[in-house]
């Protein structure tokens, strides 16, 4: 292998039976779901993807899954209650992993919040070696071997920057065009709902809105829309978001 050069290990992501282990995952933001459902399937998952929080409860309750992955913050149902549901209703998901997916791991309050509900956390956005390691944690609670496996093979070195560029020359220019367009007015729309939050002093969902953006930017590297965010975050004014909403604007037509 020359210098430089990513590897992805590819360990059996398989069941008894040699069929594919299957992921429910629940993401609201289209742009960020697509991405992150494309890292799961080159891992070799098959992925049952769901909008909102009461949709990966039901999805649950018809279908086994390997692997359960929820977004902290979505509307109709956010992953914690979604997860905390899951536990207490369903028992054949006693022994299934969740996993939960936040832009806010950091935060001691967020930490707080999904201690209980879930197995572990996976940062968002997670790039492909991030994921996968949280994925093969996740294997390794049902399968020692799997565990072993990894350990053995050493440490991934896979960048988000290489998925993305492979997502983009997978795809046509139009259709990446399309899913760019759909984050910038995903971003836009969350932006102006930040607007309103603020002036109505309603910090929690000024949050939850602030949470969104900083996952779908970062997904896409978005790297100045991130930095006029961290900005709203640290001087909440309508400058900032006006700034914030100017970068989104000129990341779509770079």
């Amino acid at each position: 292998m020359t210098a430089g050069t990513t590897k992805l290990i590819q360990p059996p992501f398989k069941r008894a039976d040699g069929s594919p282990r299957r992921v429910l995952y629940a993401e609201d933001q289209t742009s960020s779901r697509i991405v992150t459902t494309a890292m799961l399937k080159k891992m070799g998952f098959l992925v049952d993807a769901v909008e909102d929080g009461e949709l990966a409860v039901q999805q649950a309750r018809e279908q086994n899954y390997d692997v359960i992955l929820l977004d902290i913050e979505m509307p109709v149902m956010d992953g914690v209650t979604a997860a905390r549901s899951i536990r207490s209703e369903l028992k054949h998901c006693d022994d299934t992993p969740i996993l939960a997916l936040s832009a806010f791991l950091a935060d001691s309050t967020e930490v707080t919040i999904w201690r209980d509900a879930f197995d572990n956390a996976v940062p968002k956005p997670a790039n492909s070696n991030e994921l996968f390691k949280a994925m093969t944690k996740a294997m390794g609670m049902k399968d020692r071997n799997l565990q072993q496996l990894v350990a053995n093979e050493g440490p991934t070195h896979v960048t988000a920057n290489s998925l993305l560029g492979a997502l983009r020359r997978a795809v046509t220019a139009g259709s990446w065009r399309r899913l760019q367009i759909t984050a910038a007015n995903e971003m836009r729309q969350l932006g102006l709902v930040m607007g309103a939050a603020h002036e109505a002093g309603d910090i929690e969902i000024y949050r939850k809105c602030a949470h969104s953006i900083k996952g779908l930017a970062s997904n896409f590297e978005a790297t100045l829309v991130v930095a006029k965010l961290e900005q709203c975050r640290a001087d909440v004014t309508q400058a900032s978001l006006e700034a914030l909403l100017l970068e989104i604007e000129n990341w779509l037509i770079s």
